[in-house]
């Protein structure tokens, strides 16, 4: 072959480069004909155009070598470059002449800093880390690539040992991380656990709740304050258009919205009390306005689509991921289900002997089109049951719930369809925690789906559908130590949960 031919000539079979020849990316000597064994760049030119045609985005894709489910501009289990910015990564920091340099005795390694998306020097020889690994693990393979050391041990015999070697104090002390992830390129892989590094220096708090830093928070909350109050006015002005009711439209209305508001609040309190229990950082919460459109059924929207939070710094295990997001939707929904118990001794009630016939049929429509859900009727039923619902003929008399039970059933919807496995919802996060990428991804399509058929949320099933579910939260780092068998019986609680939360009008059987 002649040197001074293009590397993407056609070879053999039209598609490949020839062994022998050397990287379209890096320039180094090419051992095989589909990658390339230094940056791991694709040598086909189907898999090369693949990539090349692929901008940085934030959602999951299936990677071109492993076909892993991950994302970025790096695939996490096996450190191929998955976009042009992936492909740029690896061309700018792996330079021939100094890869054929280094071997056990040099005095750095390279890793990779997902936060800048830049390569970092770590001054510590590779020799050196394979004696820290060796001391922890029995290795059965390992190799200083462009991106950072790979090293493959056999599954140790007892969980915590990854604990100990994560928390050791060579790796805390310059910054490394670890990726953990099953084998997939070996017959044993069952076996055999890779070991990838990353570097991660964690945020630092001075600025936490400096104006700069949360402007956009404050603007949103300022944004769902205003989408809160026109929600409950729309609602009771509604009521108002037919009957003359305790109290006025702007009292009503704000009671609505304090207490939602408070109810989102509480929400985001169990994130941050399982934060303090696993010591992991979490950011200040977004909180997500839904404002009602005047037309489109508006008085029987959310008004908000709740809030959320950012895991700071990497999560290392599935059960933690599974837990802390688990939380904030139980505290929601057991202040939402108090405050409702509450708000059902104050209803309004109205003999219909003061009514017309037309005022009446009206209420009649207004009523079946407002939220109605299986946990409304339970708690009505208790309520009635236990005596704290006031006495209620429904053939003499009409009811209207107090505002105080009306934010508390839009907190129930809220709270209760977080546990569906959708996108941005806390489930989603629990659910990717138990299961596959592909797997999450079908279920985060159906919640969605059922969500957007229902006039009362529909603008929350939008969101859900349409915004990336990696975003704000990426799987835990080791995903090679088992789930508790009690996180998949919560699961089935929490999807139990969600769809007694769901209201039950839906579009297509109105």
């Amino acid at each position: 072959m002649d040197s001074n031919e293009p590397s993407n000539t056609p070879k053999k079979d039209e598609n490949s480069q020839e062994s022998g020849s050397t990287c379209w990316n890096c320039g180094s000597k090419i051992q095989n004909d589909e990658w390339c064994e230094t940056c791991k760049a694709p040598l086909t030119n189907e898999s090369k155009s693949e990539i090349m045609n692929r901008e940085h985005s934030e959602e999951s894709i299936k990677c071109w070598r492993c076909k892993g489910t991950t994302s970025g501009d790096i695939c996490g289990i096996c450190g191929s470059p998955l976009t042009k910015d992936g492909i740029k990564i690896t061309a700018e920091t792996v330079l021939p002449q100094i890869m054929s340099e280094i071997d056990s005795d040099q005095n750095f390694i390279f890793v990779l800093s997902p936060r800048d998306r830049q390569m970092k020097r770590i001054s510590m020889k590779f020799s050196i880390l394979e004696y820290l690994v060796g001391n922890y693990f029995q290795i059965v393979n390992s190799v200083n690539t462009n991106i950072g050391p790979e090293i493959v041990i056999e599954v140790p015999e007892k969980n915590d040992v990854y604990d100990k070697f994560e928390q050791d104090k060579i790796l805390v002390e310059n910054n490394l991380r670890t990726i953990i992830r099953k084998s997939i390129s070996s017959a044993s892989s069952d076996k055999l656990v890779i070991l990838r590094f990353f570097y991660w220096i964690p945020e630092v708090e001075t600025d936490r709740f400096s104006f700069a830093k949360n402007r956009w928070r404050i603007i949103l909350f300022a944004l769902t304050l205003v989408s809160l109050y026109l929600t409950g006015w729309l609602f009771y002005r509604e009521i108002y258009k037919l009957v003359t009711i305790a109290d006025n439209l702007h009292v009503n209305s704000l009671i609505f919205t304090a207490t939602l508001l408070g109810i989102l609040i509480i929400h985001e309190v169990g994130h941050l009390l399982m934060q303090r229990v696993k010591k992991i950082k979490l950011s200040l919460p977004y909180f997500l306005p839904l404002p009602p459109a005047p037309g489109l059924l508006s008085y029987f929207l959310l008004g908000s689509a709740g809030s959320i939070v950012r895991v700071v710094d990497p999560v290392r295990k599935r059960n933690d991921l599974f837990d802390l997001y688990f939380m904030g939707p139980i505290f929601g929904l057991v202040l939402s289900i108090a405050l409702y118990l509450v708000g059902i001794a104050f209803p309004y009630i109205i003999d219909k002997s003061t009514l017309t016939s037309e005022v009446l049929t009206n209420i009649g429509d207004f009523q079946e089109l407002s939220p109605n859900l299986f946990f409304g009727q339970l708690l009505d039923w208790i309520g009635a049951s236990t005596g704290i619902s006031p006495a209620f003929d429904p053939e003499l008399q009409v009811l209207f719930i107090h505002p105080l039970t009306y934010a508390a059933l839009v907190g129930i919807i809220l709270n209760g369809l977080n546990f569906l496995p959708g996108s941005l919802l806390d489930g989603g996060f629990m659910f990717r925690s138990l299961f596959s990428e592909r797997i999450s991804r079908i279920f985060s399509f159906l919640s969605a789906l059922l969500v957007m058929l229902n006039y009362n949320t529909w603008t929350f099933g939008i969101l859900i559908m349409f915004i990336p579910r990696t975003m704000y939260q990426t799987p835990a780092t080791n995903q090679v130590i088992p789930i508790h068998w009690s996180k998949y019986v919560l699961e089935v609680l929490a999807l139990g949960i969600a769809i007694c939360s769901l209201p039950l009008t839906i579009f297509f059987l109105i």
